[in-house]
């Protein structure tokens, strides 16, 4: 598959999913299965501060998009806004909570 043919919308719609099912697994990891492997634990430590501070980055560039009339499926952007939204007041009350 050609990367010229997937839109953008689509792509930050993907990362907005990826973020926002990665903090929610750790969620659940922290509070309800605590697992202790090795390897969890290494991409914990690796993915959690690039998904916190991708959510805001995708945010910006989705409001962009819908600003610049760049986006044509509207549908898709609404979406990840949507997840962006809740995935950083997600993230936000699980640092105030704990």
């Amino acid at each position: 598959m050609n990367l010229r043919t997937i839109s953008s919308e689509k792509i930050i719609l993907t990362l907005s999913i990826f973020t926002a099912l990665f903090l929610v697994l750790l969620y659940l990891n922290n509070t309800i299965f605590h697992f202790s492997f090795v390897l969890i634990g290494v991409l914990q430590e690796m993915l959690t501060i690039p998904c916190i501070l991708g959510q805001p980055l995708l945010l910006f560039f989705a409001a962009r998009g819908i600003y610049n009339n760049r986006f044509r499926e509207k549908k898709y952007v609404y979406a990840a806004i949507a997840l962006l939204i809740i995935g950083i007041s997600f993230s936000v009350t699980m640092f105030i909570t704990s």
